[in-house]
């Protein structure tokens, strides 16, 4: 059945008629999402609601909430205090089906104040939720309704009670928020504050850094160092990328193991988590972060652009900064020496491997040409060694042809030898068969 009503959303001026036919089954196709401006209108209900009463309704409320929206806020007490949420008049969302947990709309309630934070629970169908109260400061909710069957919501209250326990001293959340066309970040951020507290009261260190860049344009991380103490090890430390938003559903990345990528956002802002507790305090990690604009194959980059080549399209002013702004490193391609070269990053696995091919190359050549010069010099000795031994053999053997002198000496017997006296210092050798010299006679 149609039908409208007025409702006007609290704290605002704002009249809507809306037919209750949104969203209804038939009404129009399954899960179609509203367009930004109706979400963010219904979603005023739920993300403001009345903060005098300290009130807060389902998008829509006192009327059915519309189909496919997602609404998100946080609730965020005093140091010292609580927060404690109850639900009054009514609570009609959609139930499961079956047993099975809240599947289609449902109230999602965390014990913190990021999407990350502990689940206290998820609540749909009639029943209403327990009061619940947080363990620290914040509570972080979100709203969902899928695409059909729309109910007609719930009222909350919520109130600020005093932690009469409350012995930790006061320290400032571990958030950061950076933007521009470049920065970086990483354990050096965290204050040696934050240290001594993880350290001193057995507390986890568990920090967020915001980036955020211009409209239609995307984050691309790159880890310089990557040090986890307890690597492979998820419950000490570990690294979380989320795009957009701090809920399980925009996780993108989790880093626990030896190795930490890339990573290119889907949005304008990126959150990077950083938890370490216990053992895995000491854990560091260095990124560096560029604003990327990415463009279609039948689109250019503009004249105030850098043209990676892949597609996206940076500032001009990181070109020869001496990091790799573009995936490729081509911003950095015209500042090696040369002006050919591309400047190898040593941190990559193709860098690494092509290193170590050359290195074990090098390393035979030189052992090659180690043996072949032993060898040689081996191969020469026992030639000199053998020379020397056959020139011994023959001494030997010409010493024995030698004849006894007088006085012990040998002297060398000479046969048909002529005096050097009878010709003047000469030797002449005797003619063949004797007789005179060249068939001459006196």
């Amino acid at each position: 059945m149609e039908g409208w009503w007025v409702t006007t959303f609290p704290g605002s001026f704002l009249v809507i008629l809306i037919s209750s036919s949104i969203g209804s089954p038939g009404a129009g196709p399954p899960g179609r999402p509203l367009d930004s401006l109706m979400t963010e209108e219904y979603c005023k209900n739920f993300t403001y609601g009345n903060p005098h009463r300290s009130e807060f309704y389902s998008p829509g409320y006192p009327g059915p909430y519309p189909a496919g929206i997602m609404c998100f806020r946080t609730i965020s007490a005093d140091y010292g205090y609580f927060v404690r949420l109850d639900f009054r008049d009514q609570f009609n969302v959609e139930p499961p089906s079956h047993d099975e947990p809240c599947e289609y709309d449902y109230l999602e309630i965390r014990d913190g104040d990021k999407g990350y934070s502990s689940l206290l629970g998820k609540f749909c169908g009639s029943k209403f939720p327990p009061i619940i109260t947080s363990s620290g400061r914040s509570l972080w909710l979100r709203f969902v309704s899928d695409g059909t069957i729309e109910y007609t919501g719930f009222k909350a209250v919520y109130s600020f009670i005093q932690n009469p326990l409350e012995t930790l001293p006061f320290i400032p959340k571990c958030q950061f928020e950076v933007g521009g066309s470049m920065d970086f970040i990483g354990h050096s951020n965290i204050s040696e504050e934050h240290l001594q507290f993880a350290n001193n009261y057995s507390m986890p260190i568990d920090c967020t850094w915001i980036i955020r860049v211009e409209k239609e344009k995307k984050v691309f991380l790159q880890f310089q160092e990557y040090d986890l103490k307890k690597p492979n090890d998820c419950n000490f430390n570990y690294i979380q990328l989320f795009d957009g938003k701090t809920d399980i559903d925009h996780l993108k990345k989790k880093f626990c193991g030896s190795k930490a990528e890339y990573h290119t956002s889907g949005a304008d802002v990126l959150y990077v988590r950083f938890y370490t507790v216990g053992e895995g305090i000491g854990s560091k990690f260095e990124a560096f972060f560029t604003a990327s604009r990415e463009v279609s194959e039948l689109e250019t980059c503009s004249e105030d652009e850098f043209d990676c080549s892949d597609s996206n399209c940076i500032d001009p002013d990181l070109l020869c900064n001496g990091m790799r702004n573009c995936a490729f490193g081509w911003d950095e391609e015209s500042c090696a020496a040369g002006g050919s070269n591309i400047p190898l990053d040593f941190s990559q696995t193709h860098v690494i491997v092509i290193i170590i091919c050359l290195t074990l190359l090098l390393v035979g050549m030189c052992a090659g040409m180690i043996f072949n010069l032993v060898r040689k010099l081996t191969e020469d000795k026992e030639d000199i060694q053998a020379s020397r031994e056959k020139s011994l053999a023959s001494l030997a053997a010409s010493a024995g042809s030698l004849g006894p002198d007088v006085d012990g000496h040998r002297t060398v017997e000479r046969q048909d030898a002529v005096s050097v006296e009878d010709c003047n210092g000469c030797y002449v050798p005797g003619p063949p068969g004797g007789g005179f010299p060249f068939n001459s006679k006196d």
